[in-house]
């Protein structure tokens, strides 16, 4: 895939710099306690998957990378934003955990090749300019049997159809003129193209709504909610092997 024409790391940087993911989650000050809490519990109550996922990379001896470290979850984690390093790095503080926070771009990862075991990044490669360079980043410092799990848009989504039809900005914008610079989609097919140096690769829609949809994102029950995302998720949820 050809990168977004007029799209840099410069103008996304710029965008991330002023758009912290998860922020907006909770009005409370930055890096205090209650920031942290709020942020915590309403990310694991939204994103639903998230405790069984982590719950199965809990492996001794694994090496995991975490491309687009929002608050802070992984072992190594890299960022293309200085603040959100910040905001992570407290986080980890606030936690008791010790992560190896590094500046980074997805498009040139700054580790020797075959370096990890496991590579998780939610929401963040469908916004670099050169996606394709970063997923073949992403193939390259995983191990042999190494395993990637990426979320990327979803094309054939309710949430995008809303998106288009509206012409609403992407990424919980400030206003309708806040939009952020790259966003790329994909359908099921599509998702498996990109990773087509990949082996075993399985990808799925999942999670219907977005924030914004209100309620519906967290009140409507799973029982409802996990077959609408399989059927017009906003999310593909892939995972590929090396």
């Amino acid at each position: 895939m050809k990168p977004q024409p007029g799209s840099t790391v410069d103008t996304v940087r710029d965008f991330w710099q002023a758009h912290i993911n998860n922020e907006y989650y909770t009005d409370a000050e930055r890096a205090s306690d209650s920031y942290f809490d709020e942020i915590e519990q309403r990310r694991y109550r939204t994103h639903y998957h998230l405790p069984e996922l982590f719950a199965s990379l809990d492996g001794a001896g694994r090496s995991l990378l975490e491309v687009g470290c929002g608050i802070g979850v992984t072992v190594t984690a890299v960022d293309l934003t200085e603040n959100a390093l910040t905001v992570a790095r407290q986080y980890a503080a606030h936690r008791g955990v010790s992560i190896d926070f590094r500046l980074g771009n997805a498009e040139g990862l700054d580790f020797p090749d075959q370096s990890f075991d496991v590579v998780y990044s939610f929401g963040v490669l469908h916004h670099t300019p050169d996606i394709g360079r970063s997923v073949a980043e992403v193939h390259r410092v995983l191990r042999p049997g190494g395993t990637a799990y990426v979320m990327l848009y979803h094309r054939d989504s309710l949430v995008n159809l809303v998106h288009r039809v509206l012409r609403l900005p992407y990424e919980s914008p400030t206003d309708r003129k806040d939009h952020c610079p790259v966003v790329y989609t994909f359908s099921r097919s599509g998702a498996r193209k990109l990773f087509g140096a990949f082996r075993n690769v399985e990808v799925h829609a999942d999670y219907p709504f977005t924030y914004g949809f209100g309620p519906l994102t967290t009140k409507l029950p799973l029982a409802i909610r996990r077959p609408l995302g399989r059927a017009i998720g906003w999310h593909l949820m892939i995972t590929a092997q090396r």
